[in-house]
């Protein structure tokens, strides 16, 4: 797909609070809601333009982690949304999932630099999907994000355990 001149949305929050249960909402209001809203103002604009949206989302839709149960459940909502956003804009505007793993932000500081978790660079996850988004690939899944899709549905049982060892020093004392 040629993305010369084409009118892209990218939306996608990404606040993740941990065990904060009362800030639950400001997760939900960044990370689904926010999403939602944008699209619902400018979707008339991206089907005059056959534009695109890019909602995204996490590797963590697929499964949960102990130390941001939140945060998973929005990302599991959007990735519904988005599905549904693009069985209802078929034919009008490309709709794309990018379903970034682990990425080195602030989001991911406390995570430890020897763990069980690959965190890419911006620059890795720019490589991956720009190509991704020229072949007209609907869901974009980065490194471990594609293990994660793919282990979730082959043995659920043992990627959440494997995501429960690899994330209990992450959760907050409560």
């Amino acid at each position: 797909m040629d993305l010369t001149g084409r009118t892209i949305l990218i939306t996608g929050g990404s606040a993740g609070i941990g065990l904060a249960f009362a800030k639950s909402f400001v997760e939900l209001d960044i990370n689904v809601a926010g999403p939602i809203r944008t699209v619902s103002v400018l979707v008339e604009r991206l089907i005059a333009n056959r534009g695109t949206i890019v909602n995204v989302s996490s590797g963590l839709a697929f499964v949960p982690l102990q130390a941001g149960p939140i945060y998973c459940a929005t990302k599991a909502a959007l990735h519904s949304d988005t599905l549904s956003l693009r069985q209802q804009l078929e034919g009008k505007v490309h709709v794309v999932e990018l379903m970034p793993p682990a990425v080195h932000t602030d989001l991911t500081a406390d995570l430890p630099k020897d763990g069980d978790f690959a965190i890419l660079t911006t620059e890795q996850l720019l490589a991956e999907t720009i190509p991704a988004l020229r072949k007209g690939t609907t869901e974009i899944r980065p490194g471990q994000a594609n293990q994660l899709h793919w282990m979730s549905r082959i043995a659920p049982g043992f990627i959440n355990g494997q995501l429960t060892k690899g994330s209990v020093d992450l959760i907050p004392e409560a």
